[in-house]
């Protein structure tokens, strides 16, 4: 290939920002210099980053990334802070690109009660259908990976993005007490009343944030933001002193929380490995290919 159309990269997230930056590699710079030479039409980035970590990036690169690849859908709208984000891109002019948007296919396969919700006000509407059309009522988003596994499954999104309705104020609502529902999250409002008297110093309400996430999709989201976070800020560093569930104007049991956390992170490959065993199974099909 002479050039990419769309060149991004990958996973600018909490353990791997700091190589982004880093001046010694200067891989900004290298990259800038491809756009100029003409090799990459369009830089942008993806991300899995929380908030913060996405704006420190977006602050460091400046008006170079063109467009950014963040998961994205009704659910995660709360659960993941996807708003926070999508707020963020759009403030900032930046055209997102939306991976996951129906969860890997949790979002198509509801449970019989839900479904009956959604097809009472559109029967001939698919349940994936809702995910996509939701997804039409944000401006800033600009280009959908939809996932398809067959025929069906892309004749059905075609006929959904070639009618582009959105959704009506009712139905997104539907959507987003339906997410709650599936969510069954400790109820945390983020009063930070646990972190003042915490003798470790945790970020509780994050780490509760990301408990819910971890018990709804698994930990492997959650893991690879933990792997840049200090030991001693991690929900294994909770001494269990109770002072913080004392305190919750929500009588969660935090230090139980936190201990289940701890458990499904330690049972979780980080992302690093996930990248070594990927590029084992790669090295692996090249040999049998060559073979």
């Amino acid at each position: 290939m002479e050039y990419f159309d769309f060149y991004l990269l990958h996973n600018v997230y909490e353990n791997s920002i700091a190589t982004y930056l880093d001046p010694r590699w200067g891989i900004l710079d290298y990259f800038r210099e491809q756009v100029k030479k003409g090799r990459i039409r369009h830089l942008g980035f993806s991300s899995h980053a929380r908030p913060d970590t996405l704006e420190k990036f977006l602050d460091f690169a400046g008006d170079d990334m063109e467009f950014c690849q963040i998961q994205l859908n009704y659910l995660d709208w709360t659960l993941q802070d996807a708003k926070a984000k999508y707020d963020l891109l759009t403030r900032r002019g930046i055209p997102v690109w939306v991976m996951e948007p129906v969860r890997g296919g949790r979002l198509a396969n509801l449970s019989d009660e839900d479904t009956a919700k959604l097809k009472s006000l559109r029967p001939e509407e698919s349940v994936a259908s809702w995910a996509f059309r939701w997804l039409m009522n944000l401006p800033g988003v600009k280009m959908v990976l939809s996932g398809m596994s067959n025929m069906a499954q892309m004749e059905d999104n075609v006929r959904t993005f070639s009618d582009g309705v959105p959704q009506t104020g009712q139905e997104s609502a539907l959507l987003m007490e339906l997410a709650d529902s599936m969510k069954n999250a400790l109820p945390c409002t983020r009063c930070r009343y646990c972190c003042d008297g915490c003798p470790q110093g945790l970020d509780i309400p994050m780490l509760i944030h990301a408990y819910n996430d971890a018990k709804f999709g698994g930990g492997s989201t959650v893991a690879m933001q933990f792997d840049a976070l200090e030991e001693d800020k991690r929900p294994a560093a909770c001494v269990k002193c109770g002072a913080c569930a004392a305190i919750c104007p929500q009588n969660i049991d935090i230090p139980a929380a936190l201990e289940e956390l701890a458990g499904i992170l330690d049972r979780t490959p980080s992302w690093a490995q996930v990248c070594r065993q990927r590029d084992e199974a790669a090295r692996k099909l090249k040999e049998q290919m060559k073979g």
